[in-house]
């Protein structure tokens, strides 16, 4: 009965240390394959983008044309941010990155785009989150 309930105890006690460390870091290749992700779906979110943009309700106004290169800049700072990652192994450019999704996020809110920019921008905005995290952002 002592041995049960020592080793009851202990396991207890190796499921609270594992718990209490927290989450594990990503690795180097974790992250660069993140950000290959991030800029691959920043594309496909600013073609679907580009597509609907043009069909909303600011259509051949100075707002479709902000919008547009609002997104624009969102892939070109995802991108840096990889390079920039491959050659040193950090990541910078992600507070300028969540910035422009925090806008792109403003213009979503008030610009009905449909459901498959929304779902696209929601992919893009989880691996930002993740690669935020991994840098503790």
């Amino acid at each position: 009965m002592a041995f049960y309930l020592c080793f009851r105890v202990t396991a207890a006690f190796y499921v609270w240390w594992d718990c209490s460390s927290g989450p594990a870091r990503l690795s180097d290749k974790d992250i660069e394959a993140g950000c290959k992700n991030l800029l691959d779906d920043s594309k496909k979110f600013r073609s679907s983008f580009n597509s609907a943009v043009g069909k909303s309700t600011i259509r051949k106004t100075t707002q479709e044309k902000d919008a547009k290169q609002l997104v624009e800049q969102f892939q070109k700072r995802a991108e840096g941010t990889l390079k920039q990652f491959q050659k040193d192994k950090t990541a910078p450019g992600l507070a300028a990155l969540r910035s422009s999704a925090d806008k792109i996020d403003s213009v979503l809110s008030t610009t009905a785009m449909g459901g498959d920019v929304t779902a696209q921008w929601a992919k893009v905005k989880t691996e930002l989150g993740v690669l935020s995290g991994a840098f503790s952002l």
